[in-house]
């Protein structure tokens, strides 16, 4: 049977429709049933996945989750988030011997998070907070967060695969260059300095750079 499939403009704005008949909705089914049934006034053949309704009911802005975790053992760290797809952040501290250790884990976008225990998704709760604009640049910041999430899970399936083989030190060398181009403060190129510009606005050179210029503010010059 053909169906068609809305776009995300379409799909916003009945989300928008369904969010404000019913500002707290229970479950991620009551969602997509609310969602799938507004679609079909606009168009019968209409048709959208569950999870493309709650990622566009998040990154839109429409609607905050409140989320219910259940324990996994099996699950592992993840440099995705799996409630929204966008980047997770890491959350250090400094040990008393010294060390920085990873604490915990949260989405740079929605509620998710974990810390020393592995928890995954168990149940949604949807609430509305009113449409808010997501800005061009906001965007452009969440997709290259989710490169350098990308870049990591990379550099793990690189050490994985050639454990064992011989050819680790050639591992080595290509999780080397993966980090180089995501974290490094020299590269003009690497995805942390053109963050850095981004958000500081820069569109005449990268503002690591000019040292008479603070990222945090750009217009002193005494720094």
């Amino acid at each position: 049977m053909p169906y068609k499939i809305p776009d995300d403009a379409t799909l916003s704005k009945t989300i928008v429709t369904v969010a404000t008949r019913k500002s707290r909705i229970e479950s991620q089914r009551e969602l997509v049933d609310l969602v799938r049934k507004e679609l079909a006034k606009k168009d019968p053949d209409f048709r959208a996945g569950a999870e493309r309704i709650r990622r566009t009911a998040i990154e839109e802005g429409i609607m905050r989750v409140e989320i219910e975790y259940r324990e996994s053992e099996s699950a592992p760290v993840p440099e995705i988030c799996p409630v929204c797809r966008n980047a997770m952040e890491s959350v250090r501290n400094m040990s008393l011997d010294g060390d920085i250790v990873e604490v915990k884990r949260k989405c740079s976008v929605c509620s998710y998070g974990i810390g020393r225990e592995i928890l995954v998704p168990g149940k949604y709760v949807f609430i509305r907070i009113g449409k808010k604009d997501v800005s061009e640049r906001d965007i452009q910041i969440r997709m290259l967060k989710k490169a350098r999430a990308k870049m990591r899970e990379a550099s793990t399936l690189i050490g994985s695969a050639l454990h064992m083989t011989g050819m680790e030190g050639r591992g080595e060398y290509a999780k080397s260059m993966l980090a180089l181009l995501s974290d490094s403060r020299e590269e003009a190129g690497s995805i942390y300095n053109i963050m850095a510009d981004l958000n500081a606005g820069d569109s005449k050179g990268p503002v690591w750079t000019r040292p008479t210029v603070s990222v945090k503010n750009e217009n002193r010059k005494d720094i």
